[in-house]
């Protein structure tokens, strides 16, 4: 399976509960970042497939979907949603990002990014997803085309084209 086809392959396998094909397609020793920096990583495949067992428990059906990813050598990000209906009969819909990185075909390293709180408080039935934010569970919204990056110095949190300011 080439690396284009990989997140979709897995997000396939995800809403079809297909956990050990999913595990199949990480390293033995891969490091899963799947809540990145609100809880330790899953190491290893016993872990990986223990995080999978777990949440997967949470749902009874999964709707993931993939909105686009761009690939650059061994690194592929991607943006989702993650949407989902709980055991309770909660609606759980959340934007979300990743980044993956291969070894030999297979995932070496995983990194999710969400919003947790939203999550855990859409589970909870105590959050909704703001309206602002509607938009982020679509693919349908224009994407702008590239431009070029304007000159000025990159401080690594907002471009300045005169050189360091005030953040937005």
């Amino acid at each position: 399976m080439s690396g284009d086809d990989l997140v979709e392959a897995i997000f396939t396998a995800w809403r079809a509960g297909r956990i050990e094909e999913i595990v199949g397609l990480f390293t033995p020793d891969a490091v899963w970042h799947f809540s990145a920096a609100t809880k330790p990583p899953a190491i290893g495949h016993a872990a990986i497939r223990d995080f999978l067992l777990r949440y997967s428990g949470m749902s009874r059906e999964n709707r993931l979907r993939l909105l686009r990813q761009v690939r650059q050598g061994d690194t592929i990000f991607f943006e989702a949603v993650e949407d989902f209906t709980t055991v309770q009969g909660r609606d759980v819909k959340v934007p979300y990002a990743g980044c993956i990185t291969l070894r030999d075909g297979l995932i070496a390293d995983w990194r999710d990014y969400f919003d947790r709180g939203l999550i855990d408080g859409q589970i909870q039935g105590t959050a909704v997803l703001p309206d602002y934010a509607m938009p982020l569970l679509d693919d349908t919204f224009p994407v702008p085309a590239p431009s070029p990056l304007p000159r000025g110095r990159w401080t690594g949190r907002r471009h300045h084209p005169d050189g360091p300011g005030p953040l937005w």
